[in-house]
């Protein structure tokens, strides 16, 4: 279903003309500034969850790479037993990611079990699996290994209308100090097509039934053909409904929220062509904030910031000592150097094409935390607050484009009020930041991660 390609599809407030073009990419969920409430800390993300978990009447719908196995998150998956035991009307809708979901003795799928036993006609647990190892790549590759292939990566969490947009999973670390962005929103129509979006890649995953995984009964090809039909038919149908809201929107919609998918793996690209898109048609005098826990840009989004912006850009990310594959055993130890070893690449084509005025480098460091917060942040000329943010679980990497199932949203909004919320929320995750780019310089890299990198960037 397309849109009508004679209604002038435009921002009303002037402000943002310029980015009229992002209509034609993605469905408009014009709300007030009232219904989004900024979360900065990682325990309040829980206690959060916690209460929406708790308190839900109709639906509860979680996409996340996995639910990890202790204290909290057993105190949570409880008070959401007890909550969907306790109303008949309560639906329970999981999407995690088969290898990880299922990696260990004890696990997201046998911490879910006792829930999916006792309210089965409550409950569905799907367990997305890349179609890239389907067959014998199934069985070859070991665990661990076996998820760099591609994951499920989306993480969405939904109460009734309230969906929270992070990079975080439900999981003890991200729960205490791992700082990630999380960003809740209360709106029936924004909810129903995240939930939409869910329950197509839950019908093309696994299911848990009792003490059982059913296998997916599509191949390769129909996988891929089927899904990317179905996710692109959901969003243009929201592009077709969210129209004329958009053309309507009352003097109390102040803020217009664009979610973008990104699913490469089946050719569904919003998120890189609006972050792009963003990226190239940004007016000089402009600033941008990025952020990204790991930091390795592909090649097309190096280029846009190099050849293409004109607005001056600073890139946040993980130091070493805060990266969360820090001490990891085997050759995962070694990530936190190759993410420094690819960021000193970058920073030396900054460099060379003279462009270190315009471009800045920073990392983020404090003691005991490790960083993973993901996203952007607009500020318009002359501006001292930013009036645009992307947030969700993307990290402009290798995989993130190509391999792995990605949720953000794009949020504009004339409210001075979130404007300066979203101020606050980056001067936070800056606060433990400091330039880097001399630092890059002098870092050592193991002559290991030197040779391998090149070769399995993709996979990181």
């Amino acid at each position: 279903m397309l849109i009508n390609a004679n209604i002038p599809l435009r921002f009303k407030p002037s402000e943002f003309q310029c980015f009229n073009w992002i209509y034609k990419l993605a469905p408009c969920f014009p709300i007030n500034a009232s219904k989004i409430n900024i979360i900065n800390d990682p325990k309040k993300f829980y206690d959060t969850l916690y209460n929406r978990f708790c308190n839900a009447k109709r639906r509860i719908s979680i996409a996340s790479l996995y639910i990890g196995t202790g204290s909290l998150e057993k105190e949570l998956i409880n008070v959401t037993k007890s909550n969907v035991l306790s109303k008949n009307d309560l639906r329970l809708n999981v999407l995690l990611d088969n290898q990880r979901g299922t990696r260990g003795v004890e696990n997201s799928v046998t911490l879910l079990k006792e829930l999916i036993n006792s309210a089965s006609e409550q409950c569905r647990v799907s367990l997305y699996q890349t179609p890239r190892l389907q067959g014998v790549w199934s069985k070859v590759l070991p665990s661990r290994y076996n998820e760099l292939v591609g994951l499920q990566h989306m993480k969405l969490y939904i109460a009734d209308d309230s969906v929270l947009l992070s990079g975080a999973n439900c999981s003890n670390d991200y729960f205490q100090q791992r700082q990630d962005r999380y960003i809740e929103i209360q709106d029936a129509d924004l909810a129903n097509f995240y939930n939409e979006i869910i329950d197509t890649v839950s019908n093309y995953s696994k299911e848990c039934l009792g003490n059982d995984i059913i296998d997916v009964k599509y191949d390769k090809t129909q996988m891929i053909q089927e899904l990317n039909k179905n996710v692109l038919s959901c969003v243009e149908k929201w592009k077709h409904t969210q129209t004329q809201k958009c053309l309507n929107n009352s003097s109390e919609e102040d803020t217009w929220i664009f979610p973008l998918i990104q699913m490469g793996e089946f050719n569904i690209t919003q998120d890189e062509e609006v972050t792009r898109k963003l990226l190239q048609t940004a007016s000089k005098g402009s600033y941008i904030q990025l952020a990204t826990g790991y930091f390795n840009l592909t090649n097309r989004y190096a280029d846009t910031l190099l050849k293409e912006c004109k607005a001056n850009i600073s890139l946040l990310m993980a130091h070493p000592n805060a990266n969360g594959f820090l001490g990891a055993a085997g050759p995962a130890g070694g990530i936190p150097h190759a993410y420094s070893l690819i960021a000193r690449k970058f920073w030396q084509r900054v460099a060379d094409s003279n462009q270190a005025s315009r471009v800045r480098m920073l990392e983020y460091e404090r003691p005991g935390w490790t960083f993973h917060a993901k996203g952007l942040w607009y500020y318009p000329p002359g501006s001292g607050t930013p009036w645009a943010t992307i947030v969700g679980s993307a990290n402009m990497g290798e995989r993130s484009v190509r391999r792995d199932l990605e949720a953000q949203a794009m949020i504009f909004t004339t409210s001075t009020d979130l404007q300066e919320r979203l101020r606050q929320e980056s001067l936070l995750l800056h606060k433990h930041a400091s330039e880097c780019s001399a630092e890059l310089q002098k870092r050592e890299t193991p002559l290991w991660v030197r040779a391998t990198v090149g070769l399995f960037r993709t996979y990181f």
